[in-house]
C-alpha cells in the first residue's frame, strides 16, 4: 500500500522529477558538492518513525522524540487529539522505572571507590560488586536464598563487578574515604548518607554525594573558605609566618583521611604540612589541629581504632605514621598535645608510608610499612621495640592490609613493584614473623593500593589497583594454596557467617562455598557496561 501511494505522488508531479534530474547532472560536475547530497534536498522526509530532537536545547540530551502529525495515521501512532499537528513524546513512567532499576544499589551490593587520572583529568569511579544470588557452586539451595527476587523466579545470578558511575574531579586526588555522615547535618542516628571524602594535592578536602550520578561540583570543600580568606587578607608573610601553625585548614597536600565509625561526625586528615586535623562534619570546620605529633614532618597515614570488643577507647584513639620514623597512637580526648601520644620508632632514616590496626583476633597490635620495603609489627599496649620486622619488598610499601575476618591474613604491595604478596601471620607465636603464602602479578602495573571487603559474606575478596587503568578483584579463597594455608580460619569464618545470616533471617553463601577443590582462581575486572571474569590457570609463585 505504501509503495502504491508513493507511485501516485511521483506521477502527479512530473515537473519536480525533471528538475531533480537536471539538478543531479549539475552536481555531478562539481565534486565538492557531492557530500551535501543536494539532489535529495527537496525530497520529503518520512517522519512517521520519529527522529531525535536536536533543535531544543532543553531536550537535546533527553529521550524526547519528534513526530510529524498525520490525520490519516493518527490512530496508528496511538496518539489522540493531535489533529494532525507535529508533536513531541517524552519518556513514560515505565521508561523511568526501568532506568531507575538499572541504577539501583541494593543492600546486598558492595561499593568500591577508586580514583584515576587520564590525560591530566581526574575521576572518581564508583564500582558496585554484586556477589550473586542462589546456591553457590556445588551447594544446595536454601529457603533463605528465595528472598532474592531472581532466585524466587528460579534463576541463579553470578557475581558481577561494574562501574556504576563516575565523577570528574577538579584536582588531582591522593586519597579517598567513604563516609556515612551527611555534611552540615544533625549529629544523630537519622543522619545517614553515602559520601566520599577526597584528599587532593590542593590543601582542601572535597566531599561528594555518591547518590547523585551527575554531580559537577562537590557538596562541601573542607578548608576552602578559610584558605581563600587567608589569601585574600592581602598581608605579606615573612619566612617565619610561612611555617606558622595554621589551625583552620591545611596548607599542603592532604595525604590521608580516616572517618570515625563511632563518632560519625568526625573526620581525621593528615597532610604534608605536618599537621593532623580533626573536622566536625556538622559544621564542616576544623575543630582541632596538631603539629607536634610527628616533629614537623609529613604525616602520611592514619586510621581510627575501630572498636574491637566494645573497648572504652573506641573512636578516641588515632593511629598515625610519619616521615619522622615514628608511628603514634594519640588519645584525642587529652587536650595537652605533648601528653596525648605514645610513640614507636622504626629504623633510623626510614619514612613510614602506611599504618594499619590489627583485627579483633590480635587486638592492640598495629603494623607500619616503610619506604625501605619493611613491615613492622608493634603492640600498642607496650611501648617497646617491634614484635617482629619483615622485609616484604625491595621498594617502598604502598599498601598494607589486614583481613578483619580471617586470622593472620596480611597483604602487602610496593609502589615500585607489580606483585601483591599474601602472608600468614603466626598466631601461636606472635614473635615469629609472617610466612609468605603466594606472590602474584594482577596486571595493574606498579601496585598502589589494595583493600579487603568489609562484608563477611565476601570477606575473602581483595581489590587491587595500580598505575594502569582499572582495578582487579580477587577471590583469595578461590585459590587452593590460600584455602590450604587458612583452612582453619576459613571454617571459623564460615561458621560466623552462617550464625550472622540466621540472626538476620537469611542464608549465607560464603558458608556453602569452597566445599570442594573444583574452584578455579577467580579474578574479576570491571568493564563499563559489565564485568568480565578471568579464570586464570597460571601457577602462583610460592
Amino acid at each position: 500500500v505504501e509503495e502504491g501511494e508513493e507511485g501516485e505522488v511521483l506521477e502527479d508531479a512530473p515537473e519536480e522529477k525533471t528538475n531533480s534530474k537536471s539538478l543531479k547532472s549539475e552536481i555531478d560536475m562539481d565534486d565538492d558538492l557531492k557530500e551535501y547530497d543536494l539532489e535529495h534536498y527537496d525530497d520529503e522526509i518520512d517522519q512517521s518513525k520519529g527522529e531525535s530532537v536536536g533543535m531544543f536545547p532543553g531536550l537535546s540530551s533527553s529521550a524526547a522524540k519528534y513526530f510529524k502529525g498525520d490525520d490519516d495515521n493518527e490512530e496508528d501512532d496511538g496518539e489522540e487529539g493531535n489533529n494532525g499537528q507535529d508533536y513531541l513524546t517524552l519518556p513514560t513512567e515505565t521508561d523511568f522505572s526501568e532506568e531507575k532499576a538499572e541504577l539501583q544499589v541494593y543492600p546486598t551490593d558492595n561499593m568500591i571507590l577508586a580514583t584515576r587520572t587520564e590525560d591530566d583529568i581526574s575521576y572518581l569511579d564508583v564500582y558496585v560488586y554484586d556477589d550473586g544470588a542462589g546456591a553457590p557452586q556445588g551447594a544446595e539451595e536454601e529457603e533463605g536464598d528465595r528472598l532474592d527476587p531472581d532466585v524466587a523466579k528460579g534463576l541463579v545470578r553470578e557475581g558481577n563487578l561494574y562501574v556504576h558511575h563516575d565523577l570528574m574531579l577538579p584536582a588531582f586526588p591522593l586519597c579517598v574515604e567513604w563516609m556515612s555522615f551527611k555534611p552540615n547535618g544533625d549529629n544523630d542516628d537519622s543522619n545517614i548518607g553515602n559520601f566520599a571524602a577526597i584528599g587532593t594535592f590542593d590543601p582542601t578536602i572535597e566531599i561528594w554525594n555518591l547518590d547523585c550520578i551527575d554531580k559537577a561540583f562537590p557538596d562541601v570543600i573542607l578548608g576552602e573558605n578559610e584558605m581563600l580568606n587567608n589569601k585574600g587578607s592581602g598581608k605579606k608573610k615573612n619566612k617565619k609566618k610561612k611555617s606558622a601553625h595554621v589551625l583552620t585548614h591545611h596548607t599542603d597536600a592532604v595525604l590521608s583521611l580516616s572517618h570515625n565509625k563511632v563518632f560519625r561526625n568526625v573526620l581525621a586528615s593528615t597532610s604534608a604540612d605536618a599537621t593532623v586535623k580533626l573536622w566536625d562534619l556538622t559544621n564542616c570546620t576544623a575543630v582541632r589541629s596538631m603539629k607536634s605529633i610527628h616533629n614537623a614532618k609529613h604525616v602520611s597515614s592514619s586510621q581510627w581504632y575501630e572498636g574491637f570488643n566494645n573497648s572504652s577507647d573506641n573512636g578516641s584513639m588515632l593511629l598515625t605514621g610519619g616521615y619522622d620514623s615514628f608511628a603514634c597512637v594519640s588519645d584525642v580526648r587529652i587536650s595537652d598535645e605533648n601528653q596525648m601520644s605514645k610513640r614507636w620508632k622504626v629504623q633510623n632514616n626510614e619514612e613510614i608510608e602506611v599504618v594499619k590496626w590489627g583485627n579483633n583476633n590480635n587486638e592492640g597490635l598495629f603494623f607500619a610499612g616503610t619506604d625501605n620495603g619493611n613491615v613492622y609489627c608493634f603492640d600498642a599496649r607496650i611501648e617497646s621495640k617491634p614484635i617482629w620486622t619483615l622485609h616484604a619488598h625491595d621498594a617502598g610499601i604502598s599498601t598494607l592490609e589486614i583481613n578483619k575476618f580471617v586470622k593472620g591474613m596480611l597483604v602487602t604491595g610496593a609502589m615500585g613493584e607489580k606483585t601483591v604478596k599474601l602472608w600468614k601471620i603466626n598466631e601461636e607465636d606472635s614473635k615469629k614473623g609472617p610466612s609468605m603464602v603466594l606472590s602474584r602479578d594482577f596486571g595493574v602495573g606498579n601496585v598502589l593500593t589494595s583493600n579487603f571487603a568489609p562484608d563477611i559474606e565476601v570477606a575473602g575478596n581483595l581489590v587491587v589497583g595500580g598505575s594502569n587503568t582499572g582495578l582487579k578483584m580477587w577471590d583469595t579463597f578461590s585459590n587452593k594454596y590460600v584455602r590450604s594455608s587458612f583452612k582453619d580460619s576459613l571454617r571459623e569464618l564460615q561458621k560466623s557467617a552462617r550464625e550472622e545470616a540466621i540472626r538476620l533471617g537469611k542464608s549465607s553463601r560464603i558458608a556453602r562455598k569452597y566445599i570442594n577443590d573444583n574452584y578455579h582462581d577467580t579474578v574479576l575486572e570491571a568493564e563499563r557496561g559489565g564485568a568480565e571474569e578471568e579464570e586464570e590457570d597460571e601457577e602462583d609463585e610460592e
